[in-house]
């Protein structure tokens, strides 16, 4: 990759983890850095391989998984443009999710290597990781208490408000398209498939949303939304 040709005009050039950087301090990573592009379906990281990579997600999304020992595919996280995959200083230990693209994604891909000796190099991104990390981890405890006490309304409007607040600014705001379907929506928010049709139809028939096709969703009351994503048991 040669910096200024493509750094300067990165898409995620200010929220990605390198963010943080200097175009000085950036220039000897981004040396080290390819670009890569995933399909739909496509696999970045498989569970079980040695971590060796780590990359910046440019554009498209992402999802995190792992096979259950019944063999049924549990989703455990996404990832969007900005956020940072891998797991540096980990010894180059096995992998332990599937991160696989549910759409075509554009990614910035470097070796684990680089990206440990460049946090040594500056203290900022390291520092940046970390709060990131501590960020996921907080999200991922408000998540385990909505699944304890929320409702199916609520794990659903919520997962449609999240969606809504995550996804890069689109020349309707107000539509969104959500990355999974029913069935994966199902799998992450702990619900069944019937369930997840029958709330998404509620918040139709409520005004709250609406339904023009396939996976798009038209926000037509957001602050109702944010109620119902509140919603507790």
């Amino acid at each position: 990759m040669v910096f200024g040709k493509s750094c300067n005009q990165c898409s995620v050039r200010e929220t990605a983890l390198c963010g943080v950087l200097a175009d000085a301090a950036l220039a000897p990573m981004a040396a080290h850095g390819t670009q890569r592009s995933l399909a739909r379906g496509e696999t970045l990281i498989r569970a079980g391989d040695p971590a060796r990579l780590c990359a910046n997600i440019q554009r498209g999304l992402m999802k995190i998984s792992h096979i259950n020992p019944a063999g049924h595919e549990v989703i455990v996280g996404l990832l969007w443009p900005g956020d940072f995959v891998g797991t540096p200083f980990l010894d180059g230990g096995p992998a332990t999710h599937d991160v696989v693209a549910l759409s075509a994604v554009s990614l910035c891909v470097f070796p684990q290597t680089t990206i440990e000796r460049t946090m040594a190099d500056h203290p900022a991104m390291e520092r940046q990781l970390l709060s990131r990390t501590l960020a996921e981890l907080g999200q991922v405890r408000r998540s385990l208490s909505r699944l304890a006490r929320a409702t199916a309304l609520a794990r659903v409007a919520g997962f449609i408000a999240e969606t809504a607040q995550r996804r890069p600014a689109a020349a309707e705001p107000h539509v969104i398209e959500l990355p999974l379907s029913r069935g994966e929506m199902a799998d992450l928010l702990g619900l069944t498939i019937e369930t997840v049709s029958r709330q998404m139809t509620r918040l139709k028939t409520a005004g709250v949303i609406g339904l023009p096709g396939g996976r798009q969703v038209m926000i037509q009351d957001p602050d109702a939304l944010a109620e119902a994503a509140d919603e507790l048991m």
